[in-house]
C-alpha cells in the first residue's frame, strides 16, 4: 500500500510522530512520499511569535528558539538510519531513504497533478496545516486519514492538548479519522486515550502523545491494507470546538498550575 503523508514542518511535535512511526512501521507500507509544509501553514510569523511567547513564557520560549536553532544547524547533517535522535523531518526521511518535499499549499493545483502521478492509496494527515478541498481528497482510493489528539467530536479545532488539560480531563484523546471537507468531520476509525500524568507539562504531554499516535495510525493503514475496518460516524451532537487561547486564558493555565514546558 503506498501512502502519501501530508505534515508540516515542526521538529518540535511532528518529528516525534515520524521518528517513532519510521523506526517501528515503515517496512509495512511503501511511502510515496512525505510533503511538509510550512509549519502553521499560512498564519502569520509575527502573530504566531507572540502566540508562542505568550504561551510559554519568557523561559520557556528560549527553550524553543534553542530547539528551533538545534534543527535549523544539526538538521543539516547527514545522519544514518538508526541514529539516537534526528533534528528534522527532512534529515530523517533521508536518513530512511523516504522521499520528502517542501511544499506549499497542498491545494494548489500543480501538486495535485503530481500527487495524482505518484497515485498514493491513502494520504495520511499528520497534523497538515490547511484544510484539503474535494480534489484532493477525491485521489487516493482508500480515502485520506487524519490523526487527531483528543476524543472527537469533543475538542475539534486547535490546540486540543491544551484544552483538553486545561480543561482538568484526566486523560487525552486519540481519534484517527477519515478527512472531510469540514474540520474535524469524518467518520472514526480508531479512538484511544492516555493518562495524563501528574504535573506532565504540555510540551512533553504533546510528544508523548505524537509517539503513540503513530502507532495508532500504523494500526488503521494494517485495516484498511487488509480491508478489515468499520468506520464509525462522529456523534455531532456533543461537539465543541477550540481556537488558540486567549491571553486570560493562558494566564489561568498558569494560575491552575499547569505548565506549558
Amino acid at each position: 500500500m503506498r501512502i502519501e503523508f501530508l505534515t508540516q514542518n515542526d521538529s518540535n511535535y511532528i518529528l516525534p510522530f515520524f521518528e517513532e512511526f519510521f523506526r517501528a512501521h515503515l517496512g509495512k507500507f511503501e511511502i510515496a512520499q512525505v510533503s511538509c509544509c510550512r509549519a502553521m501553514g499560512s498564519r502569520p510569523r509575527l502573530q504566531l511569535a507572540r502566540e508562542l511567547a505568550a504561551l510559554y513564557g519568557p523561559v520557556g520560549s528560549l527553550k524553543l528558539a534553542w530547539r528551533i536553532l538545534e534543527s535549523r544547524t544539526l538538521g543539516l547533517l547527514p545522519f544514518s538510519q538508526g541514529a539516537r535522535r534526528y533534528f528534522s523531518i527532512r534529515q530523517l526521511c533521508r536518513a530512511y531513504g523516504v522521499p520528502y518535499q517542501a511544499i506549499g499549499n497542498p491545494n494548489d493545483a500543480e501538486f495535485v497533478r503530481r500527487l495524482e502521478d505518484r497515485r498514493p492509496d491513502v494520504i495520511v494527515s499528520v497534523a497538515c496545516p490547511y484544510i484539503l478541498k474535494r480534489r484532493i481528497l477525491s485521489v487516493p482510493p482508500l480515502g485520506c486519514i487524519n490523526i487527531h489528539h483528543a476524543p472527537l467530536p469533543r475538542y475539534k479545532g486547535m490546540m486540543p492538548t491544551f484544552w483538553q488539560i486545561y480543561r482538568g480531563e484526566r486523560t487525552v484523546g486519540l481519534t484517527v479519522h477519515y478527512m472531510a471537507e469540514k474540520v474535524d468531520a469524518g467518520d472514526v476509525l480508531l479512538q484511544e486515550s492516555i493518562a495524563v500524568v501528574p504535573g506532565e507539562s504540555l510540551d512533553a504531554l504533546i510528544r508523548r502523545s505524537k509517539r503513540r499516535g503513530a502507532h495508532c495510525v500504523a494500526h488503521v493503514l494494517e485495516q484498511l491494507q487488509s480491508g478489515s475496518i468499520t468506520p464509525r460516524p462522529l456523534d455531532q451532537s456533543t461537539s465543541t470546538y477550540f481556537t488558540f487561547p486567549t491571553l486570560g486564558q493562558i494566564r489561568d493555565f498558569r494560575r491552575k498550575g499547569l505548565r506549558a514546558i
